[in-house]
């Protein structure tokens, strides 16, 4: 499907996919789901240590499917793409999340019903406006492909490795997973947003693909061209590698744009881009990429003019800030990037202290309730933001 239009994309986008079972695997229990009417695309794959690992994944895709072609859902989406508000925003992570979990208790309901355990991992993403929404569960990966950069967008739903003892080698075991649809472990499910321009290649992948690859810097290889020639190139090097495994691969091609909105002039929060100075924050030091980008998932970029001030209470709560460019004014303090400003805003804390714009700045604006969501969501990333937060804090004082 090569350059197509989706509904409510601002770019064509070239569509590749493939799915092949392997030389071990007795069949395939990988799923996709194509729906570009709905600019809606996802992978699922089965576990084939369970009973009926295809009927989980091609079912709980079909779940997904049902739920985004809803009347209320399109509604939401549509109101999102009018007005790219946060309220908005935060409604199409809601809807992703309410299909994830509607598929979830569909297999619970279906194990029940067929007396057989089924479980599945899922990744689904929507296109809308110049972003990508994606949701996330289990151990498939999604990645942003950029001509410059590669950036993992997902975390696997893995159990930690065990701690080792002594010096010598080890063999690894394999480590279950944590978070499956169907599974009895509390469900897990990721969200997070990026924004897409031309050249860029989002790709969604079940384990069997991206593990061959090897690194990053593999995967940015195979991505880096049409994405047809990519798909092929993943699957001929996943059967070269041993094919023990089922394989899937959609790739998503961010080509010509179609659409220019007047409110999009400028520049905005880059996640490649962006990402070293962000990484540097005293909140994030030490992160993972994909981390950084769940920590900042409800974060809004705002531009702000020379002499302005910058407001701890916006959008109805207490704000902190990331700079990302320009120099803001703390009192007698001058800053650039990547100060964090009004960190205490963060737990409700007001201070006397203003900060006004000395040269044009583009800053993250993080809400205290949105930060406060996102540690919920992830208590491991919310204890290591917090730690972080009451360390600089401590520092600051």
């Amino acid at each position: 499907m090569p350059g197509r239009i989706v509904p409510r994309f601002d770019f064509r986008v070239d569509v590749g996919h493939a799915s092949v079972t392997g030389k071990v695997r007795q069949k395939n229990e990988d799923a996709v789901l194509l729906a570009p009417e709905l600019s809606v695309f996802g992978i699922a794959d089965g576990m084939g240590g369970l009973a009926a690992g295809e009927v989980a994944s091609r079912e709980a895709l079909e779940v997904v499917k049902q739920r985004m072609s809803l009347k209320a859902t399109q509604r939401a989406i549509e109101t999102y793409v009018a007005a790219p508000t946060l309220e908005h925003r935060r409604g199409v992570f809601a809807i992703l999340r309410e299909a994830c979990e509607e598929a979830h208790l569909h297999l619970v309901r279906e194990q029940e019903r067929m007396k057989a355990m089924m479980g599945t991992t899922l990744d689904v993403c929507l296109l809308a406006r110049d972003k990508a929404f994606v949701a996330h569960v289990g151990d498939g990966r999604v990645y942003l492909v950029r001509p410059r950069a590669t950036l993992q967008l997902t975390e696997d739903h893995l159990a930690r490795e065990p701690a080792s003892f002594g010096s010598g080698p080890r063999a690894r075991a394999p480590r279950p997973l944590v978070s499956g649809l169907g599974l009895p472990s509390p469900l897990r499910v990721d969200v997070c947003v990026v924004e897409l321009r031309k050249g860029d290649t989002l790709t969604l992948m079940t384990d069997g693909a991206y593990a061959p690859l090897g690194d990053e810097a593999s995967v940015a290889a195979a991505f880096r061209g049409p994405s047809g020639a990519a798909v092929d190139q993943v699957m001929r090097q996943s059967l070269a590698k041993g094919g023990k495994d089922n394989a899937t691969v959609i790739a998503l091609r961010v080509e010509d744009r179609l659409v220019q909105r007047a409110q999009d002039a400028g520049s905005r929060l880059d996640v490649t881009d962006d990402l070293v100075t962000l990484r540097h924050c005293p909140l994030l030091v030490g992160l993972s990429p994909s981390s950084t980008l769940a920590a900042l998932s409800s974060g809004i970029e705002v531009e702000l003019e020379p002499g302005h001030d910058i407001p701890r209470f916006e959008a109805g709560d207490h704000c902190a800030y990331v700079v990302l460019s320009g120099v803001v004014r703390v009192g007698e303090a001058t800053l650039g990037p990547p100060a964090l400003l009004f960190a205490e805003s963060l737990v409700g804390v007001e201070k006397a202290a203003t900060a006004v714009v000395v040269e044009r700045a583009r800053c993250l604006r993080v809400r205290r309730d949105d930060f406060r969501e996102v540690a919920e969501h992830d208590p491991t990333l919310g204890l290591s933001l917090y730690q972080r937060l009451a360390g600089h804090l401590a520092r600051a004082h």
